[in-house]
């Protein structure tokens, strides 16, 4: 059989070359046992072999196993991944928090970040600045105070009112007297009932012979002692903010602590910046404090 298919292909390398068909006997006769055929000799060996070594190197057409990664099994039955996968190399990458606060920055909180706190101490410090500036410019005895004396334009609007300020203009006309010009005449006497209800001033303002838009009134100075007194009083609410904002920042790390976001030695440093923060705070109140009582002495004497 082995024969037979010898010569199919022949014939149909020959037909498709054109040249010349040789009879199938020819081609039996030509064909010799494997025993018959003659040998390699050491020479033709060494040239196949010079040969081999000229030629280029086009690498294997496998893998060796050499190069294989090898699959070992977890317990429990599981084979593990490739050590070059997605996987691995993301979990090796990502860093364990070795500590409460590197914990708490990777779940977006940083407990060393006051600037919640020291905001809330400065919204404190400009509300009460505000209230200290007044003082020291004579308590009542200013436009800023006479100003902001609520106005209720309209009887059938209780709710509605509005600072004199925007009604009228405040004006100095020396000594204790004032001078209140309202924009319109229908505000003049919802001003003069806004400035008897109030409980600062509790008069009459009179109206000016020259103009009937304008009001005139008189205001009594407050003593220098009952200035400094309100001075401190003002300063003492500013302190019991200051402690209050101070406490509650302190509540927050005992919660971090009882969760496990803070470890005890940042508890401790954490309370120790917050009472830095808090002592700071408290100087300069002391500060602003002495200063607005000097003032106000200072002008009565």
């Amino acid at each position: 059989m082995r024969h037979l298919r010898t010569a199919n292909n022949i014939l149909r390398s020959s037909a498709v070359s054109g040249t010349p068909l040789r009879t199938t006997s020819s081609l039996l006769q030509n064909q010799r046992p494997l025993l018959d055929q003659p040998t390699l000799s050491s020479h033709s060996v060494a040239g196949a072999i010079a040969v081999t070594r000229n030629a280029p190197w086009n690498g294997p057409l496998a893998r060796p196993f050499s190069h294989t990664a090898t699959c070992q099994k977890k317990k429990g039955g599981k084979k593990n991944h490739n050590s070059d996968s997605p996987a691995d190399n993301n979990s090796a990458a990502e860093p364990t928090p070795s500590s409460g606060g590197a914990g708490a920055e990777a779940d977006g909180v940083n407990p060393f970040d006051f600037t919640d706190l020291q905001n809330a101490f400065d919204r404190a410090e400009s509300h009460f600045s505000e209230e200290l500036k007044k003082l020291r410019s004579g308590g009542r005895f200013n436009a800023e105070v006479i100003g902001a004396i609520p106005v209720q334009p309209d009887k059938k609007q209780p709710a509605q009112t509005f600072p004199l300020r925007e009604l009228a203009t405040v004006a100095p006309l020396g000594g204790r007297r004032w001078s209140i010009l309202a924009f319109e005449e229908g505000s003049v006497k919802p001003i003069v009932s806004a400035v008897q209800r109030s409980p600062e001033f509790n008069q009459q303002p009179q109206r000016s012979a020259d103009n009937p838009l304008e009001l005139t009134m008189t205001v009594e100075p407050e003593r220098a002692d009952a200035l400094a007194r309100r001075a401190k009083e003002v300063c003492q609410a500013w302190r019991v903010r200051v402690r209050d904002d101070a406490h509650r920042r302190a509540v927050q790390h005992k919660k971090w602590r009882g969760e496990g976001v803070v470890l005890s030695d940042d508890a401790h440093k954490l309370k120790d910046k917050l009472q830095k923060l808090q002592d700071e705070r408290m100087k300069g109140i002391l500060a602003k404090e002495k200063e607005v009582i000097a003032a106000v002495m200072a002008r009565a004497s």
